[in-house]
């Protein structure tokens, strides 16, 4: 049952696939072990050392950029599956049949029209919006993301620039918009945080 569930939100929270994107058929290796075969009609990709094996769903996915570089999704299942549920992600390099593993991204989180992933969530008193870009042979978060506090103080700079932050509270009637630039945050106009809350 959890595997089916994790299937569902894997396709699911993908709202933006392609037709290019194909389910992989996975087998343990016989000769190499910790070894996945992945495969789909004429295609056979190898997998090493991989920390799910064939309980989880692979999908493999066909890219038109400049890098060429193709990618391998592998879908949470049974114990993996949470509020942290990741999609672990694999690079497959041109005119190669090996899957590099280069990170992973929420479950939870959407991907967008430009390709990239939007996640949110809410952890304590706040609500989190950050932005995902998978290209080449890595992952990149996009920054500053964004911090919606809807309860609790906060120590924010009003300035990216400024030496000394100011604490203010937020909450849920009148929420803090601030941007998070890793160890400082600065704050910024509610309407860039706007509909970070509709779905929580």
């Amino acid at each position: 049952m959890n595997r089916w569930i994790a299937v569902f939100l894997f396709l699911y929270c993908g709202a933006a696939w392609s037709d290019a994107d194909r389910q992989l058929e996975c087998k343990n290796g016989s000769d190499v072990p910790d070894e996945l075969t992945l495969s789909f009609k004429d295609k056979d990709f190898k997998l090493k050392n991989s920390e799910r094996g064939c309980d989880s769903e692979y999908t493999y996915r066909d890219v038109s950029d400049k890098t060429k570089v193709s990618f391998i999704f592998s879908a949470p299942g049974g114990d993996d599956m949470g509020l942290n549920a990741q999609n672990m992600i694999y690079a497959v390099m041109p005119g190669s049949n090996e899957a590099k593993y280069i990170g992973s991204i929420p479950v939870s989180a959407v991907e967008l029209e430009d390709g990239s992933y939007k996640d949110i969530q809410q952890v304590g008193g706040s609500i989190y919006e950050s932005l995902y870009v998978v290209s080449g042979e890595k992952i990149s978060t996009v920054s500053p993301s964004k911090e919606l506090v809807i309860y609790g103080v906060q120590c924010v700079y009003q300035e990216k620039n400024d030496k000394v932050c100011k604490k203010m509270q937020g909450c849920f009637k009148k929420p803090l918009c601030v941007l998070n630039y890793g160890e400082r945050k600065v704050i910024s106009k509610l309407t860039d945080c706007a509909g970070m809350s509709d779905n929580l």
